[in-house]
């Protein structure tokens, strides 16, 4: 820069009203120039300035960093760019980005300084430093209750975000329950608070307000029960955060985030705390709902299932139906009964869906078979006409069903496969087999010509029908389960129906399985008429 271009940008800074300094410095350190705002920022006049060095007029540590900056100009002839040390103005701090430039025009050298003020740009990127980190630490918080299905996951998830996330030594969760009842969810990082007594939890049930208590000291003037008091003198507790759970159907209780060491909870670190609070609330909201549909589901569905099987001459049955997990309650069923001509029907199908909607399909599906059933027994004609129940509407999207009719007298079965899994076949002696009884069809709701097979069972002969959720799991393929099964039969094709159903779904049952299971046998028992020699009807 040369000395006519440092002097007319002076001339431009010298009246300029913005956040913009410059000066020029001559080989001995002194002020040759300055403009008004460099001059303020020191708290002196231009004229103080002119022919003094920096550590006449300026901060110790200003003054220090403004010599070694000129120094390192003339030194080196760079142009150089660097911070400036934060100095206190008026209460706040402001920071200023400087850059430094050689005038050099051979009989002497100076030194001109350009400072801008990146005050508010600094506190922008501040900001968004802060926010990116909050952000980041909610979706963690995030993360962490995602997984949690029940009441119950959610608290211990809420738990591990106090410790993990928090910096909390201790949290605990009261729930607000039947009659407005708070209800505590003491878990292993939760202190008990005295019972009864008012405390910062009790005020946050009542008023929906979140408290900080930053001391011990704070707790005790503005808490003073007695059984309060008698807690803060025997515990490890230095400060709290006890923050509403609610969202916009209600209250659902409070969180108490514990920490042990005291805290000022300023501004940032409440709203964040706030924040945790209404993801937690959410979750247990979701929770609660869950909970609900989901003994409102097992109810329906224990309602729908028969509680016990008919006992029917000529024929011996078992079932077994085990739910799935917490988060998967799903549309199997099984059903047996006698029909007018002395035939019996049995069946095992499968809704798709989970919850309260395949429930319901479920006892859809069920009443309209049993209908069809009494209106003609066929297998082609219940299937045809529970397709025609799917295609006119309400909760059944599809369902896979297997249907049999069995004649006691002469052992004979008809069935109807709508998508279903094979059945297995135990004959008394001889190898178990899968029977094809069209599992190559499609299910209920995608409609085809619908036929009917039949098949002769011998006295003592055994057929099983299941669902998918018996030999299927994320752990284990189709046709490894079904190998399986077939395994276990064989090991137990000796054993009482209830036993060998018993062992098979002890054996199959996985941990953790998402999906139901349901399994049904039935062993033919000759009848005196089959004995002397009535006709078959195949």
């Amino acid at each position: 820069m040369r000395p006519a271009d440092a002097q007319r940008l002076l001339g431009v800074l010298a009246g300029a009203d913005a956040p913009v300094g410059f000066a020029v410095f001559d080989e001995q350190n002194r002020y040759l120039a300055v403009n008004a705002f460099l001059a303020e920022r020191a708290g002196k006049a231009i004229a103080e300035h002119l022919g003094r060095r920096p550590s006449e007029v300026l901060p110790p540590e200003l003054a220090a960093h403004t010599e070694a900056m000129i120094d390192r100009v003339l030194r080196t002839g760079e142009t150089l760019k660097t911070d400036e040390p934060a100095t206190p103005v008026a209460g706040s701090v402001t920071y200023l980005r400087s850059t430094w430039y050689l005038v050099d025009e051979g009989e002497r050298r100076e030194v001109a300084m350009f400072v801008v003020d990146d005050t508010s740009q600094r506190s922008a990127l501040s900001a968004l430093r802060h926010s990116r980190a909050r952000n980041a630490r909610l979706l963690e918080v995030a993360e962490e209750l995602a997984e949690a299905v029940t009441v119950q996951e959610v608290a211990t998830a809420v738990s591990v975000i106090g410790r993990a996330t928090i910096g909390a030594s201790w949290t605990a969760i009261t729930l607000i329950g039947e009659r407005n009842r708070a209800v505590e969810l003491e878990g292993p990082y939760a202190s008990d608070w005295p019972e009864g007594a008012e405390t910062p939890v009790m005020e946050v049930v009542r008023t929906g307000w979140p408290v900080f208590l930053g001391s011990m000291e704070q707790a005790r003037q503005e808490y003073p029960d007695e059984r309060f008091l008698d807690f803060l003198d025997h515990t490890e507790e230095r400060s709290w955060a006890v923050l509403p759970l609610s969202t916009d159907t209600g209250r659902l209780g409070v969180v108490r985030f514990a920490f042990d060491h005291e805290q000022p909870f300023e501004s940032e670190v409440c709203r964040f705390l706030r924040a945790v609070a209404q993801q937690c609330s959410v979750a247990f909201e979701r929770a609660k709902l869950f909970e609900q549909e989901r003994t409102a589901t097992a109810s329906l569905t224990e309602s729908l299932m028969p509680q016990v099987l008919p006992g029917i001459e000529g024929l011996e049955l078992e079932a077994r139906s085990v739910p799935g997990s917490a988060d998967a309650v799903g549309g199997d069923w099984y059903d047996a009964f006698e029909l007018p001509d002395g035939t019996a029907s049995v069946v095992v199908g499968d809704v798709m869906g989970h919850g309260l909607t395949a429930a319901s399909g479920m006892g859809q599906v069920r009443a309209a078979l049993r209908a069809l059933a009494l209106a003609d027994p066929d297998p082609a004609a219940v299937l045809a006409g529970l397709d025609r129940l799917v295609e006119g509407g309400g909760s059944v999207e599809m369902a896979t069903v297997v249907y049999l009719v069995v004649d006691l007298a002469v052992g004979v079965v008809h069935l109807g496969d709508a998508g279903h899994l094979p059945l297995v076949r135990i004959p008394p002696t001889g190898e178990i087999e899968l029977v094809d009884s069209g599992v190559d069809t499609t299910p209920i709701g995608v409609p085809e010509p619908r036929l009917t097979r039949s098949i002769q069972l011998q006295p003592g002969e055994i057929l099983l029908a299941f669902t998918d959720g018996l030999v299927e799991s994320r752990n284990r393929g189709l046709e490894e389960g079904v190998g399986e099964l077939l395994a276990c039969l064989e090991e137990q094709r000796a054993a009482a129906l209830d036993t060998m159903l018993d062992s098979v779904v002890e054996r199959l049952r996985t941990a953790g399985a998402s999906d139901d299971l349901t399994i049904l046998a039935l062993r033919w028992e000759a009848s005196v008429s089959y004995a002397t020699g009535r006709p078959s009807q195949l």
